[in-house]
């Protein structure tokens, strides 16, 4: 059976496909699948075992209407025509992944495959698929999609703790023992104030470990420099794909993030994690694997669900369900776990 999944982004709804993919291949013996992505999460699929092909889009880029976009976006279409399909499954829900899962082409008697209309915010996205799936919106996007895949190919949902089938950790094999700070987000309202930041640092140095921060675009390279400024065994690595932080932090012995991408794959290599969660709401999309554990803010209008906080002003440039947070518990957590 060859299936198409199509989940675009981002980083950490990519990797939160994962586990029902594991679950669909464990039900089926010679399964192929294919994953339509965005280019720029495009080596996370290659991370799992199932998946054979890997085809890239680029909406946003193709949203500027130009012949190098017209010629990349049919260059797409023949390469996704190429292959029919038994199956397709749109696990994002949004218009534009039900349109883009469309063009691909099925076997006579194959199947377009997605969420219940009353299952997602973009409702209209339900009519492209002849087998809609009921899932409760209130659980976690993991719980969710293991459901949309076990409803749409016909079997009961796995007991077993979710598995993205990711490279197990063997333990460490880096020259210190290492700790990752994650501070990378794209929200405004999900970053931990920078002096947090520094005096986690200075902590996990103080029980000699190395801190390690990575970063994706100049601001958070700014930011990390500004953390470790000073500070020794500290380290910014160098710009990195995702498969080159991939095995970096599986050779490392911890993490502390905020909520971001990085945090998820943590969780999904079994790394211990402490992931720290103000605007957003940890009950549906935390970090869940193996050694994780969620902080949620007890400030009173947390999880807000908002990309800006409207209290943020010139006096305020921090989110504030952030600044109750302590450095030294978040520290002694994630060291009872790794020490």
């Amino acid at each position: 059976m060859r299936v198409l999944v199509v989940k675009l982004t981002s980083m950490g709804d990519v990797l939160h496909l994962m586990p029902a993919l594991t679950d669909l291949s464990q039900q089926y013996e010679g399964l192929t699948v294919d994953w339509m992505v965005e280019d720029s999460f495009s080596q996370i699929p290659q991370w799992h075992p199932s998946v054979d092909r890997v085809i890239t889009v680029a909406t946003r880029r193709w949203r500027k209407f130009n012949w190098s976009n017209i010629k990349d976006f049919f260059a797409f279409l023949k390469e996704l025509r190429s292959q029919r399909y038994d199956i397709v499954v749109d696990a994002q829900g949004l218009m534009k992944s039900a349109v883009l899962a469309k063009f691909a082409k099925l076997q006579a008697d194959g199947q377009r495959i997605g969420f219940s209309g009353d299952s997602i915010k973009e409702t209209p996205a339900a009519k492209f698929y002849s087998k809609k799936v009921v899932v409760p919106r209130q659980q976690h996007a993991i719980d969710r999609l293991r459901q949309l895949f076990a409803g749409g190919f016909g079997y009961s949902v796995p007991k077993t703790e979710p598995d993205y089938l990711l490279n197990r950790r063997t333990g460490t094999s880096l020259n210190v023992p290492t700790v990752f700070l994650l501070h990378g987000t794209t929200w405004q309202t999900k970053h931990l104030p920078k002096k947090i930041w520094r005096e986690l640092a200075e902590l996990i140095i103080d029980d000699g470990y190395k801190v390690v921060l990575c970063w994706g675009n100049k601001e958070e390279k700014r930011r990390a420099e500004w953390i470790v400024n000073g500070l020794s065994h500290a380290q910014v690595l160098p710009k990195s794909s995702l498969t080159e932080l991939k095995t970096q932090l599986a050779l490392a012995d911890g993490a502390i993030a905020v909520d971001t991408g990085l945090g998820h794959l943590a969780a999904g290599l079994g790394l211990p994690c402490i992931s720290l969660y103000g605007s957003t709401n940890a009950e549906l999309t935390g970090a869940i694997g193996n050694n994780q554990l969620w902080v949620q803010s007890a400030y009173p209008c947390s999880p807000c669900l908002l990309k800006e906080c409207p209290k943020i002003t010139k006096q305020v440039t921090e989110p504030p369900c952030y600044q109750e947070l302590n450095a030294g518990d978040i520290w002694q957590a994630l060291y009872e776990k790794i020490a």
